[in-house]
């Protein structure tokens, strides 16, 4: 009886919850993305109230799932000993970017790839900068030396790479069309070390079918690679897909 009275109690919140943001005009995507308090689970923990109750005043789709998700990955990867610098193609204003700086190690560096206010694929209506961008991440993560944040102002077509560029971690966040996420993973392959992780956003999304085909497209011809996990997040269509690269004497194990 008593679980009874708490479920139609909470139901009764949660329809009253949505009545009022219709009639504040919120959107319940805008809601979801950018929920940081969770009154029926318990207080905010320390990743909460350092890192997203920050960035989420910043433009952008980067919601608290997603986070969670990069923080438990990149931490991970920092217990198992895995080492790298960190790459993101598509920073926006620096949501992501910010939480990925967030877990970096001693000598690791992050790299940004934007398009900013060059005209691209997919343009912004909100356009970011550079100086805009390090100083988000500089304002979460104020002991960090400006050095470790290399910013590339171009598109990813054009960036230029050395061969000591060697990333344990790689957001893509791009272009949108089959090519354009072919293309940024022939990319991030070259440069990403044996257990590294790439993530790509907007899986699946509805608006955005390219960005599947270009990853099944990458995934036949690189046997290499396994899907690490395919994951929805709150207030957002597309899903986040998460890849691994495997050491070349594991490939054997992918159909175990």
């Amino acid at each position: 009886m008593a679980n009874f009275i708490k479920k139609k109690i909470l139901s009764k919140f949660l329809g009253l919850h949505k009545l009022f943001l219709r009639k504040k005009k919120v959107p319940i995507d805008w809601v979801l993305r950018n929920k940081s308090t969770y009154d029926l689970i318990g207080s905010p923990g320390q990743l909460t109230k350092e890192v997203f109750e920050e960035i989420q005043r910043l433009p952008g789709w980067f919601n608290f799932d997603d986070c969670a998700h990069f923080y438990l990955v990149l931490s991970m990867q920092s217990a198992l000993g895995v080492k790298g610098d960190l790459f993101e193609i598509g920073s926006y204003h620096g949501r992501s970017t910010t939480l990925m700086a967030y877990c970096l190690k001693q000598n690791e560096n992050i790299y940004v790839c934007d398009a900013f206010d060059i005209e691209a694929e997919d343009s912004y209506f909100h356009r970011p900068t550079p100086e805009g961008v390090l100083e988000n991440i500089l304002r979460v993560n104020p002991s960090l030396d400006p050095s470790h944040v290399i910013i590339h102002k171009c598109l990813s077509d054009e960036l230029k790479l050395v061969a000591e560029n060697r990333f344990r971690f790689i957001h893509i966040d791009g272009g949108h069309s089959k090519e354009q996420t072919f293309q940024d993973l022939i990319l991030s392959e070259k440069h990403l070390i044996n257990n590294g992780i790439i993530a790509i956003d907007d899986f699946c999304h509805p608006d955005y079918p390219g960005v599947k085909e270009g990853v099944r497209e990458f995934l036949a011809i690189r046997p290499n690679f396994l899907v690490l996990a395919d994951l929805n997040r709150h207030g957002a269509f597309g899903r986040k897909l998460y890849i691994v690269k495997l050491f070349e004497n594991d490939l054997d194990k992918k159909g175990d």
